[in-house]
């Protein structure tokens, strides 16, 4: 198939694959990490940094991931449709199933029935069943390992989204993402409007229910197809085309982190799907390294991204740890001291189990996904 990807695209094996995404990965872990690291400390007696929300880092590192799954998703659907006429479903399934069950379901045994101060049974069926977030929207999941909620909103988001490749055109297919983000933000809109009060709850369920993130991701992917294959005539095409140019990007670089900065010190109602939007246009920069004016393909990068599934799931456990050491032996410390330890201990600890869980334990099914894998990636 003659399509750039970077420069990364093997003709025999029809292998796709982005190097700089395992760079988005990273940052996007990393940013959780320092977030809840913020959001903690103060169940923990520790000051936080002074005048700076990084607590709301998180937010940003969640829907930077939504909005990268969604596009990658999209993307390597678009290519097996291309050279396979139709998708696969059954491989589809199989190949999420491999990637993120091993680690998701060794987190809630560990959390429900290792580790527990709480058991909720309620908590314990909605994650067994994907539906965490509803858990988390009623605070009925432990802390510790809370972050499995938006692997609940992904879990959701691919029982429907194969099906939009059933459409036959990759014209139409663009069209039925476009109807669904829609109806899901007139939905979203309306709830917000009308839930309040006791009602909260429900307005908050369809505030993390992030599939307009994702179908952003989505939406994006077909169009950037669309740029390197000639599906269809798109009347817009040469202005979105832009984003490619040096200078577009550099407005793009400096928009995404300004309202990153907006975002992080203000209530912005649905500032995520602006976030998400910037997100996805400079991740779609990112895929074009022969134009992109920033690279991630280093190694520190490349090591990081390959293992940020498992320092999203799993940080909080090393965190929670680096927490009760510092409140019960650097209290009397100076602030200073305290963040260097704990950030160095956190960090080093979340890539280190991160690391293990990955080479010790994700690998094996990584490996046996690969023999369902239609258009082989570079990423997991």
């Amino acid at each position: 198939m003659n399509i750039d990807t970077g420069g990364t695209k093997d003709q025999k094996t029809s292998k796709v694959f982005f190097p700089n995404l395992n760079g988005v990965r990273a940052i996007a872990a990393l940013m959780v990490v320092v977030a809840h690291t913020e959001l903690h400390k103060k169940a923990f007696n520790i000051p936080r940094i002074g005048g700076l929300n990084l607590f709301n880092l998180g937010k940003v590192g969640v829907t930077v991931f939504f909005s990268l799954s969604g596009f990658l998703i999209t993307y390597l659907l678009l290519e097996e449709k291309k050279k396979f006429v139709k998708v696969n479903f059954k491989d589809f399934y199989i190949r999420r199933i491999l990637r993120i069950w091993p680690l998701y379901f060794l987190v809630i045994i560990f959390g429900f029935f290792i580790y527990p101060k709480v058991h909720s049974a309620e908590a314990l069926l909605l994650s067994v069943f994907f539906m965490p977030n509803i858990a988390f929207t009623l605070s009925l999941l432990p802390a510790i390992f809370d972050p499995i909620w938006s692997i609940g909103i992904e879990e959701q988001f691919y029982i429907f989204h194969p099906h939009f490749f059933r459409i036959k055109k990759t014209e139409h297919i663009l069209y039925g993402m476009l109807i669904f983000m829609a109806l899901f933000l007139g939905v979203s809109v309306a709830v917000s409007q009308f839930y309040h009060g006791e009602n909260i709850a429900i307005k908050q369920l369809f505030y993390y229910a992030r599939y307009d993130n994702m179908m952003i991701g989505g939406i994006f992917a077909v169009l950037y197809f669309n740029t390197k294959n000639e599906q269809f005539d798109f009347k817009f095409q040469t202005l979105f085309n832009l984003i490619f140019n040096k200078y577009v990007q550099l407005l793009l670089v400096v928009s995404f982190f300004g309202f990153v900065g907006l975002y992080i010190t203000y209530t912005i109602p649905r500032g995520d799907i602006i976030l998400a939007l910037l997100a996805v246009l400079l991740i779609i920069n990112l895929c074009d390294t022969d134009t992109s004016i920033r690279n991630l393909t280093s190694e520190k990068f490349q090591f990081t991204g390959r293992v940020s599934y498992g320092i999203y799931l799993l940080h909080k456990f090393p965190l929670f740890l680096m927490l009760y050491l510092v409140k019960t032996y650097l209290s009397t410390q100076n602030l200073v001291v305290q963040n260097l330890v704990l950030y160095a201990g956190t960090l080093t600890a979340a890539i280190g189990l991160a690391f293990v869980s990955y080479h010790g334990y994700e690998k094996y099914f990584l490996l046996l996904k690969k023999k369902f894998q239609k258009v082989p990636s570079g990423g997991e």
